[in-house]
């Protein structure tokens, strides 16, 4: 939906995610600001795996976007793997974006998300 509009993404890596997991991750956030219901202006992930991935949560994705208007919308996610971490994430991302077009009609902004501008 937003072809025309140009976002800038920020990758952070913390520990050793596979290269392949880092591209991944940059095309699902590439396919996200393509088909958002609103253009997003900025976005930044940061996928984290400890070197010794031992017990129940290995790997971890954060992110945030600023859309247009500069609101912004911050997500996290724990999974077994950095592959499956991406995914949640992404889900995550498209239900408050979905949830943020249901209630543009109403003005209202869904909480825990601010404008950029707010001190």
């Amino acid at each position: 939906m937003n072809d025309e509009s140009v976002s800038t993404l920020t990758q952070m890596i913390d520990g050793p995610v596979a290269s392949v997991d880092r591209l991944y991750a940059l095309d699902r956030v590439r396919d996200l600001c393509r088909t958002a219901p609103r253009p997003i202006r900025r976005a930044r992930t940061q996928l984290t795996a400890p070197p010794d991935a031992t017990g129940d949560v290995p790997a971890t994705a954060e992110g945030t976007l600023m859309l247009e208007g500069g609101l912004i919308l911050g997500a996290g996610v724990d999974a077994a793997t950095v592959h499956e971490a991406i995914e949640l994430l992404m889900a995550r991302f498209r239900h408050r974006l979905h949830r943020l077009e249901e209630r543009a009609g109403g003005g209202d902004q869904p909480i825990g998300s601010f404008p950029a501008n707010a001190a």
